[in-house]
């Protein structure tokens, strides 16, 4: 998987807001998607991730 950055996200529907939980949830013949959830109000982003074909590397 490519996500490599730091991601926070917040619960705006919480007062004070607050940070989110993430996961990555498989979808089939949909991809990898990341999922921040807030245990009160449920899922608050939902973005597909971009995976790198098998084989692939990188050179530093």
């Amino acid at each position: 998987m490519s996500d490599r950055g730091l991601r926070l996200c917040l619960c705006f529907e919480c007062s004070p807001p607050e940070l989110t939980d993430r996961a990555y949830v498989f979808v089939p013949d949909r991809g990898i998607w990341r999922v921040h959830t807030c245990f009160l109000h449920g899922p608050v982003s939902v973005a597909e991730v971009a995976v790198k074909p098998a084989g692939a590397f990188e050179e530093g």
